[in-house]
């Protein structure tokens, strides 16, 4: 599916009560004292206010929520979470999460995540947040330890083969009946709706293809809103733009969650 304009109440209420997507904003008499410690106004805004980002995260990061249907010890893993604002609240609701990142590292763009960043804001949060500093390949992931993986608008930044990687491997970290909750970006100023073929933040990938490098099995999208499916109708789209969250980068935001067949190993 596409984030629709209308965001539901649900949405709302949940952006409201975790600062999301850029964080609180500061009452007025705090405003005048610019000399606060940054780290008080960091914990009063909120884990959200530290990597802000493009504004379609208003629907992708309650959807993501509300899709991974946390409980007490559940086992998350994150990919390519930065230092963004999720993976904080999702430990706090109970999960544990390990977040994949490479930080600097990673090829194409990469955000200024290490260890000691996340040390400082899982004291600051309350948290207990696991980073592996590395990509996929190198983090040491255990077959089958988790039951739900997380990427939030990150694959449309990776190579081909870092994307097949990414797949491979999160499939086997996944345990049976597992899911894989996955945002990306649609941006409206390359393929299929320009000639373009990347900007200067990425390119579409074709969902379809992206499904197919791992034996997962799509159990929520709209085929005829994920790039890639035959289904899909970049017109129609277009046609019904106002419709579409549109972010302040030119780009929609696909959601999907795949599963991990039950009798996969």
């Amino acid at each position: 599916m596409l984030a629709p304009k209308q965001l539901p109440e649900a949405y709302r209420r949940w952006n409201i009560e975790h600062g999301a997507p850029h964080g609180r904003s500061l009452p007025l008499p705090w405003r005048i004292f610019s000399s606060l410690p940054k780290k008080l106004v960091t914990r009063y805004r909120g884990p959200f206010s530290v990597q802000p980002n493009n504004t379609i995260r208003t629907f992708e990061y309650p959807w993501a929520y509300h899709a991974v249907s946390v409980r007490p010890g559940l086992e998350v893993l994150e990919i390519g979470g930065g230092l963004g604002g999720l993976q904080f609240v999702l430990d706090r609701a109970g999960a544990r999460v390990v977040n994949v990142d490479p930080g600097m590292a990673a090829s194409g763009i990469g955000w200024p995540c290490d260890v000691e960043t996340i040390r400082i804001l899982n004291k600051l949060f309350a948290t207990n947040v696991e980073l592996r500093n590395s990509a996929i390949g190198q983090a040491g992931l255990q077959p089958q330890s988790f039951d739900v993986a997380i990427s939030i608008s990150v694959l449309e930044h990776l190579t081909d083969q870092e994307l097949e990687d990414v797949m491979i491997r999160t499939f086997d970290a996944l345990r049976p009946g597992g899911t894989f909750v996955i945002t990306l970006d649609l941006f409206l100023e390359v393929e299929p709706f320009t000639r373009r073929k990347e900007c200067r933040y990425g390119r579409n990938v074709n969902v379809r293809e992206m499904i197919a490098l791992a034996p997962f099995v799509l159990e929520q999208g709209n085929r005829n809103e994920l790039y890639g499916f035959d289904e899909f109708d970049a017109e129609g789209i277009l046609a019904h733009l106002s419709d579409y969250l549109v972010g302040e980068y030119p780009a929609l935001a696909q959601c999907l969650l795949l599963r991990k067949p039950v009798d996969a190993t």
